[in-house]
């Protein structure tokens, strides 16, 4: 199991180098500059996958979904996170999974909107009657719904990463520490 994993890691690395490589004096590469080329964006350590996993779970629970990757590698270049897992996270909300995640996200924004003061106080303020006050106060719940789902799915999905990365630290011997007095051996089970 071990090597499998070492194996693939090296797999990925190799090809995170070419397409790093293949970056290099293209369009993206003139218009951001190096900072394409940052190490968080290409590392696999646990601050960068974690925060990587965030940002690409927000931002695939967002009705942003023509946009999502741009807005995701933007996201990732401004908070030096990994970004190839951000964008490896963003296809939750695909083809198939997006009707479902928005209707539930619409569900859940209008049980909020209606059952919370904020909400009635943003349908009063803005008045939203006839057509297009349809149109927003639907496009509120869905804002609303998908805001929820983002945050909370952003929020496990950092604190996953951060855990099974400890516990796999932990469990490989690697986040020991074996405290040892000169001249002593280190006694199983301290």
């Amino acid at each position: 199991m071990g090597m499998a994993i070492k194996t693939r890691f090296k797999q990925w690395q190799s090809k995170q180098e070419r397409m790093k490589h293949g970056l290099r004096n293209g369009r993206l590469h003139r218009l951001l500059g190096d900072r394409i080329f940052h190490s968080s964006l290409w590392s696999f350590d646990q601050r960068s996958v974690a925060g990587g996993l965030a940002l690409g779970l927000f931002v695939a629970f967002t009705p942003t979904f023509p946009f999502q990757m741009l807005l995701c590698a933007i996201g990732a270049i401004l908070l030096g996170v990994n970004l190839s897992v951000s964008q490896a996270a963003i296809w939750i909300t695909n083809p198939l999974t997006a009707i479902p995640i928005y209707l539930a996200a619409i569900k859940v924004g209008r049980f909020l909107c209606q059952h919370t003061l904020i909400g009635g106080l943003t349908t009063v303020f803005f008045s939203l009657e006839g057509r297009t006050g349809k149109v927003m106060r639907e496009s509120l719940y869905l804002w609303t719904g998908c805001l929820v789902f983002a945050g909370v799915s952003a929020i496990l999905g950092y604190v996953a990463v951060n855990i099974v990365w400890s516990v796999y630290r932990w469990r490989t011997g690697k986040g020991r520490r074996r405290e040892r007095t000169p001249g002593r051996p280190v006694q199983p089970g301290s």
